[in-house]
């Protein structure tokens, strides 16, 4: 076999059932050399490293499901969604961008509908954080060129229908009497990296359509025609303002 195919052969091998290990496929083990440690034996360290540095990595993406359903389901969680989902590309930073998906069909977390939107914010706080840097619009650009706003690439933006942005902080929250209720209403945020962290802003509908609207490449003045026609209060000269402020456009000399 070429080196390409061993690969993959070894890598769908620990990332199978735990007992296909007990039977390994003859072409892969007459690559392994004889030992004093049966071969099933040995490839079930292996996996054991492999699925709990996976593991590992998942744990670590995610502090705000650890905090809310505990250190042993989310690892039960994780370990489910690794076999389901091995990584695609060797940089892990993004992995699990699709684990909310995994959790929202979970039968073990039926009983959390909001942990979906809280895997979401983590996601798209991480997302954010390893964004490519780039530059923001300035008021100065949009006194000069025609106006065709996009968002940077670290801005996403999320709704949710439980108030997820009050369940980070609860969950941040060292203080063993806490409650709270996760029947308050729903949110829309932002979540971005002005700096050299993720920041996440609460929208108001209006200003949430409007960036929703701008960022599947809608020109300016359809963007502000949609908004109005579902958010007649809408305030576009502060929203523009305001998102000048926080630097969430790219700036217009990279646009195209």
């Amino acid at each position: 076999m070429q080196l390409s195919e061993v690969q993959k052969r070894f890598k769908d091998t620990m990332l199978d059932h735990p007992k296909a290990l007990d039977d390994p496929p003859e072409d892969l083990a007459a690559l392994f050399n004889v030992g004093d440690i049966p071969l099933p034996e040995r490839l079930k360290v292996y996996r054991n490293n492999i699925v709990g540095s996976l593991t590992d990595v998942m744990i670590a993406s995610h502090p705000l499901l650890e905090k809310l359903v505990g250190h042993e389901f989310l690892e039960l969680m994780a370990r489910s969604f690794i076999l389901e989902n091995p990584p695609t590309h060797g940089c892990l930073n993004m992995y699990g961008t699709d684990f909310d998906k995994f959790i929202a069909s979970y039968e073990l977390a039926k009983a959390l509908p909001y942990l979906p939107d809280m895997a979401r914010l983590e996601i798209a706080m991480n997302e954010a954080y390893y964004a490519a840097d780039d530059k923001p619009l300035t008021a100065d650009e949009l006194a000069e060129k025609e106006l065709k706003l996009k968002l940077r690439q670290n801005v996403k933006l999320l709704s949710s229908k439980y108030p997820i942005d009050k369940i980070k902080d609860f969950c941040l929250k060292d203080d063993p009497d806490k409650t709270m209720s996760v029947d308050s209403g729903g949110v829309k945020l932002m979540i971005y990296r002005p700096g050299l962290d993720s920041v996440i802003v609460k929208l108001e509908d209006s200003e949430y359509e409007m960036l929703l609207v701008l960022s599947r490449n809608t020109p300016l003045d359809e963007a502000v025609k949609a908004t109005l026609n579902t958010h007649k209060d809408f305030d576009f000269q502060g929203f523009l303002q305001r998102h000048i402020e926080l630097e969430t456009f790219l700036t217009l000399k990279t646009n195209t």
